[in-house]
């Protein structure tokens, strides 16, 4: 099914002339609920789907104990998990501390098969369905314009 993207138009810089230009955005077209990640997982595997949660489950517990303990988690061709911090620069070593940290997050790098089905998925335009009903021209195309008066069921 491949990747859909919309053009949006976007403002760039902030002198005078404020170009405006057209930039692709991808459309996120659902979400994969953890209760049916787990049921495709079992399918494939031939596990039941609890089985499938309570391994998930011990696998993301172990996770956020090496990620606490500073540690990088690598989980085959899925990807690598590891611990950042962002800080603020000091002029001097000793006020280098603790104190400087702003951010602490956890970034992933996909690994080599991630990589390979993002690279090589297709990606095409998302036709966003016209909802203007103000101009006559919009909408699911239900009305057949035939002069019919208009009920008010409320009336």
């Amino acid at each position: 099914m491949g990747l859909k993207y919309v053009v949006t138009k976007q403002v760039f810089g902030f002198d005078e002339t404020r170009t405006a230009k057209f930039v692709p955005k991808q459309v996120i077209t659902g979400q994969v609920t953890f209760s049916k990640l787990c049921s495709q997982v079992g399918q494939i595997c031939g596990a039941h789907r609890g089985t499938v949660q309570l391994v998930i489950a011990g696998l993301v517990d172990a996770l956020v104990n090496n990620l606490d303990d500073g540690k990088s988690v690598q989980l085959g061709e899925f990807g690598i998990f590891r611990p950042s911090i962002k800080a603020n620069a000091s002029d001097t070593e000793e006020e280098a501390d603790a104190s400087k940290i702003y951010r602490r997050k956890i970034i992933f790098t996909p690994g080599k098969a991630l990589k390979e089905v993002m690279n090589s998925t297709s990606v095409t335009r998302y036709a966003v369905p016209d909802t203007d009903y103000t101009d006559g021209t919009g909408g699911t195309g239900a009305g057949n314009n035939d002069d019919d008066d208009y009920v008010d069921p409320t009336a």
